[in-house]
């Protein structure tokens, strides 16, 4: 049988709570993310998928 190599609680375990405001900015910067890539979507989106050519007006 093989000994463990440490004993008690794995390290990754002991990760504390992240502080209030980096979560809140976290939130903000990927809805801010999520807001742009649905805008870009929406003015680049058939050009994107093949369904127009850019140059096309």
């Amino acid at each position: 049988m093989a000994k463990p190599l440490w004993k008690g609680n794995h390290p990754v375990g002991q990760i504390n709570p992240q502080r209030p405001l980096y979560r809140f900015a976290a939130t903000g910067l990927g809805a801010a993310m999520w807001f742009f890539l649905f805008y870009r979507m929406k003015k680049d989106g058939p050009a994107l998928l093949g369904l127009r050519h850019p140059w096309d007006h």
